[in-house]
């Protein structure tokens, strides 16, 4: 699926995951908190994850992001609710 690549989306992403730093929020999907110091290719770093994938028809621009570890946004894929397993 080719994306319309004209600038103006990947200037927002970076400056609402700029804002998103900045608050020091847990993850979304785990609950823990985000060592907001770690390298960017840690699987416990910061990663701002888009609420609607792109691959499912989210957009560039006009987007909600959410505050994720590296490896939580990896493991959530392109889903929108988090896989919860039952207890025991």
């Amino acid at each position: 699926m080719a994306t319309e690549r004209n600038g103006h989306g990947h200037r927002a992403y970076r400056r609402k995951a700029q804002h998103l730093r900045n608050k020091q929020l847990p993850c979304a999907w785990c609950g823990q908190p985000i060592d907001y110091t770690l390298p960017p290719n840690n699987a416990m770093a910061f990663t701002a994850d888009h609420t609607q994938a792109i691959a499912n028809g989210g957009h560039l621009y006009n987007q909600e992001l959410q505050p994720m570890h590296r490896k939580c946004n990896a493991t959530k894929g392109a889903t929108t609710q988090p896989n919860i397993r039952p207890a025991g």
